[in-house]
């Protein structure tokens, strides 16, 4: 080979042949490079250590040997030449090898490098070769692609054997642009008395981070981590700071270990910790050019096209900034948040007031939120109170001036709102002389009579909304789902187009209800399914409509969980208070399960903490914002899923199959719940594993998986095996995404059978969504 300078190439540059050279490694980081001490001769010594301009590969054959070298750790991009830039301190024998697919290790053409200068080594996989062992024996040809490569220093042939070779860059030869080049942006931040100036460098795959470490001058000695999210483990490297070593220049990249995804955006976090206990943390992402269509990392929601989730508001007991819902009063503010989170509908009440001149008309505050919403691309579904004291000639003067007031902005109406609560219903259709039951069944086998005169009400109401816009959908009844079935075999009006239920899990899990088979006694009927889970909820509203008549749609216009804290003084109360992150993992699931399932629209109960995020109160901290319009966890998480997920649709084409969810003994969970209402309920040890497409993206598809345990943080993980038949087309490299954290990564997969396969995914306890790509 001839010695000649080294050419400095940028990303993209051209030779004369037509290819362009890339960079690969630019051999700053000793962490990406293994040192070989040629261990079947014995007897020599060296290392590698990073170096101004590079990496050094010492020597020292005085004991004996015959080769030292060094290899990357890292994945060699499938390229038919690779540049090795290096230069010597002394005259050096180097030579190369190269491993090819069938395990055969080729040897190069050693070449002599001599001081003054750098030498560029060309290794091809057309060799020429001095020689090759190993692998498929007698097979002269190196077989594409290489597994692995070397670089090798041997002996010197005459005295001192020791010295050193700079391996300073190490590039790729290639006719067509890279696919799999990562970049992201300059950042600087400062903290604890350190500067970090990072800049990511694109390379033929991935990126190298070059990141300066400057000390102020209160700068104390700290630990810098650089975490890369996996499936598992995530990968920490850390580095130590001193001021006493001035400014520090790092090379860092991320491994990737299951191949770099152009697609996907990966979150680099950085944490910064001194000795006396301060810490400091920001992120920074790279992205790969194919990475846009679905960002990991959405701002704002006001461009979704379509979406089954939604919010509940206050914003009608507003219309003044004083009372218990003050809060809601800087409405414009609320919506805005509501369209960056995601959202598409909001549900509200409307209400009408009374003319002067008689009759009623549409609430003008009212009217200003119909208008505001739909500024900002947003659905209002309107509830419209329904109380048993309102006669109901009454009651049908008030909705139908709410309806023609409304209808050129509202396309669902919600008629009334659980009258098992509110309403005054069982109080003033009593039983026996006292309040009817809260769920419609009274102790002698009857149904209640005031469910009774609800229906009542509900069929008046729905005909005659239909009557004035009968291109409205309406929703109805409300109550709680044992109380709905009684309605439903009562008789309900055609043009009752939904059934609205509020299924809170009130201290469960969000894959569990509590009704089920077991309290069919209490409730007089059977409802959802012997496991108390949500999904066999809304499928016995299937069978119920099925078996009454009309096949009409669940709408889910409450659920939620509450952040409250306990305070010792009710044990046996309905709600339990979880953790603002439980609350973002349950949403999350609950979401997504909805959408999977024959449910029309999901509405989380509600956007704002009311009363003022009253500490104990469990009415108080429903929100995705905190009193004082902090966002909580779950906003993040929740608008992560709408920006993912907003256009999903249930693949039916997709075969899911769980093949295997092992969990070790000390993880499976038990009882949930001793007695409720002298019944248990059992935790679900499974996984949930559903499959999404978009029509809007035909070339990708979608998997959310999650465990259906409860959210404990007590163990790492679960191992979850997967088949998916129906999606072979859809091979390409899978990025998942954690949808609370939303760090993405790759995961194990495969192609078997004809179906695609995730083996042993280190799953966590949060949910995953996984995008399949052809």
């Amino acid at each position: 080979m001839i010695r000649k300078p080294a050419i400095i190439v940028s990303l993209f540059a051209a030779l004369a042949a037509g290819a362009a050279v890339y960079p690969i490694d630019s051999c700053r980081s000793a962490r990406n490079w293994v040192f070989i001490d040629g261990a079947e001769f014995g007897g020599a010594r060296g290392g590698v250590a990073e170096a101004p301009g590079g990496l050094a590969l010492k020597y020292d054959f005085t004991g004996g040997g015959a080769y030292v070298g060094i290899r990357p750790t890292f994945p060699l991009p499938d390229l038919p030449e690779y540049r090795i830039t290096v230069a010597a301190d002394r005259e050096s024998s180097v030579n190369y090898r190269l491993t090819d697919a069938n395990g055969r290790t080729f040897q190069g053409v050693p070449v002599t490098v001599r001081p003054g200068g750098d030498t560029v080594l060309t290794v091809s996989a057309a060799g020429p070769w001095s020689g090759a062992w190993g692998g498929r024996e007698g097979v002269s040809a190196f077989t594409p692609p290489a597994a692995g490569l070397w670089l090798t220093v041997g002996k010197p042939g005459a005295a001192p054997f020791g010295g050193m070779l700079l391996v300073k860059s190490l590039a790729g030869v290639s006719d067509t642009p890279p696919e799999k080049s990562l970049a992201g942006k300059p950042f600087r931040e400062s903290a604890i008395g350190w500067s970090l100036a990072g800049e990511w460098l694109p390379q033929y795959e991935g990126a190298e981070l070059k990141l300066a470490a400057v000390p102020g001058e209160n700068a104390v000695p700290a630990q810098l981590t650089l975490v890369e999210p996996r499936a598992g483990r995530d990968a920490a490297t850390r580095f130590r700071l001193d001021p006493k070593d001035g400014e520090r220049v790092l090379r860092w990249k991320p491994a990737f270990p299951y191949g770099v995804n152009p697609r996907s955006v990966t979150r680099i976090r950085f944490r910064l910790e001194a000795e006396n206990g301060s810490a400091a943390e920001f992120a920074s992402s790279i992205a790969g050019r194919e990475a846009a269509s679905r960002p990991d990392a959405p701002e704002n929601g006001r461009g979704i096209r379509s979406a089954r989730t939604g919010t509940c508001v206050h914003f009608n007991y507003a219309p003044k900034p004083e009372g218990p819902f003050a809060g809601w009063y800087p409405r414009a503010r609320l919506l805005d948040e509501i369209a960056a989170c995601g959202y598409k509908y909001i549900r509200d009440g409307l209400s009408a007031e009374e003319r002067p001149e008689g009759g009623w008309k549409l609430r003008e505050h009212d009217a200003e939120t119909l208008r505001a919403a739909r500024e900002r691309g947003l659905e209002l579904i309107a509830v419209i109170d329904m109380s048993a004291d309102e006669p109901l000639d009454r009651f049908l003067e008030r909705l139908a001036a709410i309806v023609r007031g409304s209808r050129g902005y509202v396309n669902v109406y919600e008629l009334g709102n659980e009258p098992h609560n509110f309403g005054q219903w069982r109080q003033t259709f009593r039983h026996n002389g006292r309040d009817g039951s809260w769920n419609g069944y009274e102790s002698d086998g009857t149904v209640s009579e005031w469910v009774r005169k609800h229906v009542e009400y509900t069929n008046a109401g729905a005909d005659l909304i239909k009557k004035i816009a009968p291109d409205k959908t309406v929703i109805g009844l409300g109550s709680n789902t044992p109380t709905n079935f009684h309605a439903l075999n009562l008789g309900v009006s055609p043009q009752l187009d939904g059934v609205v239920d509020h299924p809170y899990t009130y201290s469960l899990p969000p894959e569990k209800v509590p009704f089920g088979w077991n309290l069919a006694e209490r409730d007089g009927i059977r409802v959802g399914d012997a496991e108390n889970t949500f999904a066999g909820l809304i499928g016995s509203y299937r069978e119920q409509f099925r078996k009454t008549g009309k096949m009409r749609t669940v709408w889910i216009t409450e659920f939620g969980f509450t952040g409250f804290w306990f305070d010792g003084k009710n044990e046996t109360g309905l709600y339990a208070g979880f953790t603002e992150e439980a609350q973002a993992v349950y949403l999350v699931r609950r979401f997504i399960e909805g959408l999977a399932l024959p449910v029309a629209v999901s509405c989380q109960y509600d956007f704002l903490d009311d009363y003022g995020s009253g500490e104990h109160d469990a009415e108080s901290n429903f929100g995705l914002l905190r009193a004082d319009y902090s966002r909580k966890p779950a906003f993040y998480a929740v608008r992560r899923m709408n920006m993912l997920l907003h256009n999903a649709q249930p693949d039916p084409a997709a075969k899911v199959k769980v093949t295997a969810a092992p969990l070790h003994r000390s993880a499976q969970r038990g009882e949930l719940i001793r007695d409720w209402d002298k019944q248990s309920i059992a935790a679900e040890n499974g996984v949930r594993a559903y499959a999404f497409s978009d029509p809007a993206a035909p070339q990708e598809r979608m998997l959310a998986v999650w465990s259906m345990q409860p959210y404990g943080r007590e163990f790492n993980n679960r191992a979850v095996t997967l088949e998916i038949g129906g999606w072979e087309r859809f091979a390409g490299l899978p990025a998942a995404v954690d949808l609370i954290t939303g760090d993405s990564f790759g995961i194990p997969f495969e192609v078997k059978d004809g179906r695609l396969r995730i083996e042993d995914l280190p799953l966590k306890e949060h949910p995953l969504l996984i995008t399949f790509r052809e």
